[in-house]
């Protein structure tokens, strides 16, 4: 009885022994997750790396452990085993680094620049109390707004929300003549002029193609923007 109890005790230490050895034997994803998290803040960086505690890899002592920075800016984070067991993973820094982001907005240029003082949709006519002067960093200069006089009176192509940077794309295109408008279509026959009144059925800048509708007949016509109120005929008509 003795002996089996001897055999018994012998058997949990032996199992003890094993388990506590596999266990040994590997670095879990907490573990790893901590070693990141404070080489990111001994970087003077902020630390927000999560790491399942449920992975395992192989051992590795930490003077083994290389870790790095594969992103430029402490995104993404590799981690290497260097020896026995060679091993990595990459995995993400979620939290963003602020000490570079304000460094990249100090560094951004900032202008005078319009927006909007509220949301206005396309097709909106801008009035000058639309308007607002702000200082903003951008990225994009070309094409930007600068002149309170350049826009207003101008429709909007798209709907603009109130503090977003104007650029003279966002506007409709100013044409000589609009589609609807009431326009007078002329021509001449010889010394006669004939004059009719009608209605532009597209836009046209100056002596671009226009169709236009005799507003009398009915009758649909194609001539050439003069003015922006006058339909010609004839290219060459004065």
């Amino acid at each position: 009885m003795e002996i089996s109890k001897m055999k018994i005790f012998f058997f949990f230490i032996f199992l003890s022994f094993v388990f506590d050895t596999k266990a040994s034997n590997s670095i879990n994803g907490k573990d790893i997750e901590d070693l990141a998290n404070a080489w990111l803040k001994k970087n003077n960086q902020t630390s927000n790396v999560k790491i399942l505690n449920s992975l395992k890899y192989p051992f590795c002592k930490k003077d083994d452990l290389l870790i790095t920075d594969i992103s430029g800016s402490f995104n993404l984070i590799k981690i290497k085993c260097l020896h026995p067991n060679e091993w990595s993973l990459i995995t993400r820094n979620k939290s963003k680094n602020r000490k570079l982001f304000n460094l990249k907005q100090k560094n951004k240029k900032q202008f005078n620049v319009l927006t909007l003082k509220s949301s206005k949709s396309a097709g909106s006519t801008i009035n000058e109390d639309d308007l607002v002067s702000v200082k903003k960093s951008i990225i994009i200069k070309d094409n930007l707004v600068e002149e309170k006089s350049k826009i207003v009176g101008k429709k909007l192509k798209n709907s603009i929300s109130s503090g977003r940077v104007l650029y003279h794309s966002n506007f409709e295109k100013d044409w000589l003549i609009e589609k609807n408008s009431i326009i007078v279509i002329e021509n001449k026959v010889g010394g006669i002029t004939i004059k009719e009144e009608g209605i532009a059925l597209n836009n046209a800048d100056f002596m671009g193609k226009i169709k236009v509708k005799n507003i009398k007949s009915g009758k649909i016509i194609n001539g050439y923007a003069k003015n922006e109120k006058k339909v010609v005929l004839k290219t060459k008509q004065n």
